[in-house]
């Protein structure tokens, strides 16, 4: 009863003081909302344990080539065979490749991300069915019949959840396959995939080259550790067989080329993208949080003021100390549990926006969600913050109450200490804001670096999207043909200016690479051979990407499978083969094991051009190395249709589709897109990164421009006959505004200075996400400590133009 007869007092009095609460319940909502959403971020990503059974004994391997530019070149089946039979702290290897098939469910073609993964993929993975069942080793080898387990989001979107699709046939890669059941929600590792297939699906991985082939890379490799293994010593142990493997079979790793493998958990892979970024937004939600304490304490100083002659008249009357403090606890409590509950709405609203900007960072974006630990921590945030403020104002003591009281009906104003801890907190304030802006400046400088980098196209006013043709019972004359006719139909639409064909869309990154010679060109000692993407473009790709050919001639319609093979280079990899020589006329080929196991040929190909360089590892990356090639000269594997128009692109798009489906109504036509969509894509996350940093950034510089002003404005109305008296003794009205200004002025340099040496300590740590600009970069120190000092400055002027407009005569009468 006494609990709640406090909780009826700290409803009465905070009823009187609304300005005062709401203040306080919306600063604490900005704070606690901040944490609460951030929280649910790092939760759901980096801090959750994973679904899957015995997910922290989970690894991923990753075999690198650093000196060829290569972070992830994958595993061939005999690499896997001698780490699987070496390996004493591996306890099991699973093995998983990615490839593209088309799905066909009655008369609907769907282009699919297929994995195809040895049979023991998901006991490795520790993953269960949904419905069904899933593979195991009884599905490996020739004689296997081929099955299909479903994603769990494939099965949602594709089949809506249907149970009966169980044992139903599909045709995957022109194969009747048996869908034998779901797996589980989990996340998706190295990439999103939508089937699980075995391996008879896909008859090149159970052909002599991909078995037999050392090079023939295209397999990650994940295994869980065996009983008393450590991930130290599984990265030792692989470290020693990889040296043992690399020596046994030195034709098969290029000393240049680094050859390496990586160990690491599962765990921490599947956040590699993400872990920087979500520390640094937990952070910077950590700060506001901070400052939205700090102006709450200040603002229940400046009400613990007002409110000490009624603390010393309760002492009077038999109220001790902690029966006081219990009271003002209360009073916390329901405004920090008000602030903590409209934050956790705050978190709960921007749910859906926090899981799309962890999806372009993290596989692990699904799992987002705000459970019972997140509302925990909120609870206990707004707890603390309730008990730390509790303990902000002055209370009285029963046994000394004449003097107090005495002094208490004259003062107005805070005692030196706590006038003191109020510009303490306020600098504090200060400090911090500068501190989030700092970084948000950064990486807006950042973003706009990026925004100016040459792409090495033309992106305005053009129209792509992808059309493969995955069937493998139509030869290549006919797919060639087939596109030909659906590029001819685009080209004779209105407002077209060029339509082209070619394997890829420029800026979307394609990593097709194959190692290149150029003839009469030996490598250097210790050179790492040159490697470069493999791409094919029609006579108008260039024209309608906007690639510009700097040297010699583009494609023609006659360079076709029967005329002498040809290729045009971009301009790094020119300067790289050639030097300062021209190009033009000298011959390169394509070369390495590899060639063994794909429909590329190691002819000598002649030079006819030079385009620029265009970067589609992403703008923050160097240029990428290309080899473009005939598009009817080569193996078609992948097509895309580029098209310039004179007029917006979007307006183009839905004659378009229809125009390829009347040519062919069962065609694939994905990610449809402009070129600018395509480019603006590559800096999403980026952009996203900014924003999130800006807007806590934004929000702290409200929240302390709110409490100098608040402090100056109390500090004001606390010393109203000083001021009265002074302007009696001749002080004009401007004398007083320099007064107030300087104070505040003052409190700004000292949170000024203390969060530019803090800024200048951490911003070091926004190394790996800035581009084209240094951690203390001096033009965003000076902006931002201009941007603060200005709205400083006008945060201050309010109070001190209240100030210079008392009146002596009346402030002297009410004294």
């Amino acid at each position: 009863m006494t609990l709640l007869s406090d909780f009826r007092r700290a409803v009465r009095s905070l009823y009187k003081a609304r300005g005062f609460a709401t203040a306080v319940i919306l600063t604490l909502a900005l704070g606690i909302g901040a944490n609460t959403a951030m929280f649910t971020l790092l939760r759901g990503t980096l801090l959750r344990a994973l679904p899957n059974r015995g997910g922290d004994r989970l690894v991923y391997l990753r075999q690198s080539a650093e000196g060829a530019g290569q972070q992830n070149v994958g595993f061939s089946v005999p690499e896997i065979i001698d780490y699987r039979s070496a390996s004493k702290t591996l306890g099991s290897i699973a093995e998983f490749s990615s490839m593209t098939f088309t799905l066909v469910n009655g008369d609907e073609p769907v282009h699919i991300r297929a994995g195809i993964i040895s049979g023991n993929y998901f006991e490795v993975m520790g993953l269960s069915p949904a419905i069904g069942r899933l593979t195991t080793s009884e599905n490996d080898g020739p004689a296997a019949a081929p099955v299909a387990v479903l994603s769990h989001a494939f099965w949602m979107s594709h089949f809506g959840g249907d149970p009966t699709v169980l044992g139903k046939t599909v045709r995957i890669n022109d194969m009747a396959s048996t869908i034998i059941g779901v797996m589980q929600r989990a996340p998706q590792y190295p990439v999103p995939t939508d089937v699980y297939v075995n391996t008879v699906t896909s008859p090149h991985h159970l052909s002599a080259t991909m078995k037999q082939g050392r090079t023939h890379r295209m397999t990650e490799v994940f295994a869980r550790l065996a009983p008393n293994a450590t991930v130290e010593k599984a990265r030792a142990e692989i470290a020693r067989i990889g040296t043992n493997v690399r020596a046994d079979h030195p034709e098969a790793y290029e000393r240049a080329a680094r050859y390496d493998v990586s160990v690491s958990p599962l765990r921490v892979a599947l956040n590699e993208r993400a872990s920087l970024t979500l520390w640094l937004l937990m952070g910077a939600a950590a700060f506001v949080l901070l400052i939205a304490c700090a102006n709450v304490a200040n603002l229940t100083l400046m009400r613990g003021v007002r409110r000490e002659r009624e603390m010393l008249v309760r002492a009077a009357l038999g109220a001790g100390t902690w029966r006081l403090r219990r009271l003002l606890l209360v009073e916390n409590l329901t405004l920090a549990l008000a602030g903590g509950a409209l934050g956790v709405l705050v978190a709960f609203a921007g749910l859906k926006m926090l899981v799309a900007f962890a999806a372009q960072l993290t596989p692990r974006a699904n799992e987002i969600r705000v459970d019972g630990l997140v509302l925990a921590v909120s609870l206990v945030t707004s707890v603390a913050a309730a008990v730390v403020l509790a303990f902000v104002p002055h209370v009285g003591d029963e046994s000394a109450l004449a003097a107090p009281l005495a002094a208490a009906g004259r003062r107005t104003t805070a005692g030196r200490g706590r006038h003191r801890l109020q510009q303490a907190l306020v600098v504090t304030q200060l400090a911090v804001c500068m501190v989030l802006l700092t970084a948000a400046g950064l990486l807006v400088r950042t973003l706009n670096k990026l925004n100016s980098v040459e792409t090495g196209v033309r992106t305005a006013n053009v129209l792509t999207m992808e059309v493969p043709i995955e069937t493998q019972s139509i030869d290549q004359p006919t797919k060639l043909g087939m596109y030909e006719r659906m590029r001819d139909r685009l080209a004779a639409l209105p407002n077209v200016a060029f339509a082209s064909i070619g394997s890829d869309v420029p800026l979307r990154n394609t990593p097709f690479v194959l190692e290149l010679k150029a003839e009469g060109r030996p490598l250097a000692a210790g050179e790492a051979t040159p490697r470069a993407v493999y791409k094919t473009a029609d006579p108008t790709y260039f024209a309608a990407a906007g690639i510009p050919l700097l040297e010699g001639r583009a494609f023609t319609t006659t360079d076709r499978r029967e005329s002498a093979r040809v290729v045009i280079l971009s301009k790094a990899l020119a300067h790289r083969l050639f030097g300062d020589r021209d190009p033009i006329g000298h011959r390169v080929a394509w070369t390495g094991e590899v060639l063994k196991f794909i429909p590329v040929s190691g002819d000598w190909r002649t030079v006819v051009g030079v385009v620029g360089d265009t970067r589609d590892a992403g703008l923050d990356t160097d240029p990428t190395p290309t080899v473009f090639q005939p598009f009817a000269q080569e193996e078609i594997f992948n097509a895309a249709l580029v098209i310039r128009t004179e007029s917006a692109p979007e307006l183009l798009q839905r004659s378009a589709v229809r125009s390829i489906r009347e040519l062919f109504p069962r065609q694939l036509i994905e990610q449809i897109a402009t070129l600018d969509e395509v480019r603006d894509a590559t800096v999403a996350p980026r952009r996203l990164n900014a924003l999130f940093i800006a807007s806590f950034g934004g929000l702290a510089m409200i929240i302390a421009m709110v409490g100098i002003a608040g402090v100056l404005a109390f500090s004001v109305s606390a010393r109203t006959q000083e001021i009265g008296i002074r302007m009696s003794l001749g002080a004009d009205a401007q004398r007083v505004v320099r007064m107030v200004l300087g104070e505040g002025g003052v409190l700004l340099a000292g949170g000024l200075a203390v969060g530019l040496t803090i800024a200048l300590l951490t911003s070091r740590l926004l190394r790996g996400l800035l581009f084209g600009v240094g951690p203390h970069d001096p033009l965003t120190l000076g902006a931002v400590a201009f941007l603060l000092a200005v709205v400083g400055v006008a945060a201050c002027l309010l109070p001190a133009v209240r100030a210079a407009k008392v009146d002596p005569a009346v402030a002297l009468r009410a004294e």
